[in-house]
């Protein structure tokens, strides 16, 4: 019996939890956007094979990258510095002691759904979430001028990093309680001393949720959010007394990458499988038993972080979906099976482990196989092939013949 594998790519595969620092907003020229990149990454690692989450590959800069780069690596925030050089704005703080617009105030909106798009035309959602603020005002005094009111008691977030309570350089980053996960709300700290002051730093910290890889083909996608910013009605909202804002909008540009690997290895001879009984030819040949069965296991490697499925091309298909062995005279069916450690296989509802799994020839449904647990390498797999029960007693009624097939195996990957 002849066998030829066939393994096909499609050209077109967790969930991302990346909490990034947008910071140092840079407002340079009137009605103008500013742009950022976010870029993340899945590619598998052998080093790492439980891996189902995309890798933040974007630029580590702004306050991630200088002297609280320690903090943010502890804590898994990343930053993208977007300048905030040219036309820095200004708060001035209305003094009043409550958690208003004239305070330190900072309005977010709620979780986003965005649509990503590959090259070739495959989509994804994202769940954009904000989940907090990082910001920076500087007195535009003289510091021993500036007002000794400082901060205090904050609302609707928590503090989680701060420099002390000096009023003359204040910097906090704060989370919002509810994760980002509602819809718009506000953080505030009680007051802003009647006094200007010049905006250093504006980051958004925020969550990026995607489908599992697995169900994502390979191919690099993109998406864009854009955010107003500015007083009352802006995505995101500085509250009142905020002047010289001279760029009012903030787009996100995402690029998600994904590199799925698929491989499979047959040692030489694999293309011919030899139907033997279990236990060799001896009780027919000596005593006339008939085997119970005749099977072969053709052996590969399999290495794979994508779904895939497996059919079947039959030199003499049968009408169940198996294909035949035939010396030309009569023709048996032959059971074919897959077994693959590390994976799940399913057919319509239905999932289970992919042991003995049976392969059929198919126009229309097919069986599908997934990573159990993230990505899976050089795992010891099998094909069996096995003729069963009664047709091998119509077998040794030709004595001297051979019963032949090709089968085609192949296995077609979602890459």
């Amino acid at each position: 019996m002849n066998i030829k594998f066939l393994i096909k790519y499609n050209p077109a595969g967790l969930i991302l939890l990346m909490v990034l620092l947008v910071g140092q907003l840079v407002w340079q020229a009137s009605a103008q956007a500013f742009t950022a990149r976010v870029t993340a990454e899945f590619t598998p690692d052998r080093n790492n094979p439980n891996n189902k989450i995309f890798t933040n590959t974007s630029p580590i800069t702004g306050v991630c990258g200088n002297a609280h780069k320690d903090w943010c690596i502890t804590n898994k925030v990343a930053s993208i510095a977007t300048g905030f050089t040219i036309g820095t704005p200004v708060k001035k703080g209305s003094g009043i002691s409550d958690h208003g617009r004239g305070s330190m105030y900072f309005g977010l909106p709620g979780q986003r759904e965005i649509t990503v798009t590959s090259d070739t035309g495959e989509t994804a959602t994202l769940f954009l979430r904000i989940t907090g603020f990082a910001f920076r005002y500087n007195y535009r005094g003289a510091p021993e001028d500036a007002p000794a009111s400082g901060v205090r008691d904050l609302r609707g977030c928590r503090e989680v990093y701060g420099n002390g309570n000096g009023s003359w350089s204040i910097f906090r980053i704060i989370a919002r309680n509810d994760n980002g996960a509602g819809g718009s709300s506000s953080c505030a700290y009680e007051m802003l001393s009647d006094a200007e002051y010049d905006f250093m730093g504006a980051d958004i910290i925020y969550e990026l949720e995607t489908p599992e890889p697995l169900n994502m083909k390979n191919g690099v996608y993109h998406g864009t959010s854009s955010y107003s910013m500015g007083g009352m009605g802006s995505d995101i909202d500085f509250g009142d007394g905020v002047t010289n804002i001279t760029e009012s909008v903030l787009d996100l540009n995402f690029t998600l990458t994904v590199n799925h690997m698929f491989a499979l290895e047959f040692p030489p001879g694999s293309e011919t499988a030899v139907l033997q009984p279990l236990g060799g030819w001896s009780q027919w040949t000596d005593y006339k038993k008939v085997p119970a069965t005749l099977r072969k296991d053709q052996h590969f490697t399999i290495s794979g972080s994508t779904n895939f499925s497996v059919n079947l091309n039959c030199e003499f298909p049968l009408p169940d979906g198996r294909c035949g062995i035939s010396n030309g005279v009569s023709t048996v069916p032959l059971d074919v099976a897959v077994t693959l450690p590390g994976f799940l296989g399913r057919k319509g509802m239905g999932f289970m482990e992919a042991v003995d799994y049976p392969l059929l020839q198919s126009l229309t449904e097919l069986p599908r196989f997934s990573p159990k647990d993230g990505a899976v390498f050089q795992r010891r797999s099998y094909l069996r092939f096995e003729v069963n029960g009664d047709p091998i007693k119509e077998m040794v009624t030709h004595p001297g013949s051979q019963y032949k097939g090709r089968v085609t195996v192949i296995f077609d990957a979602d890459m």
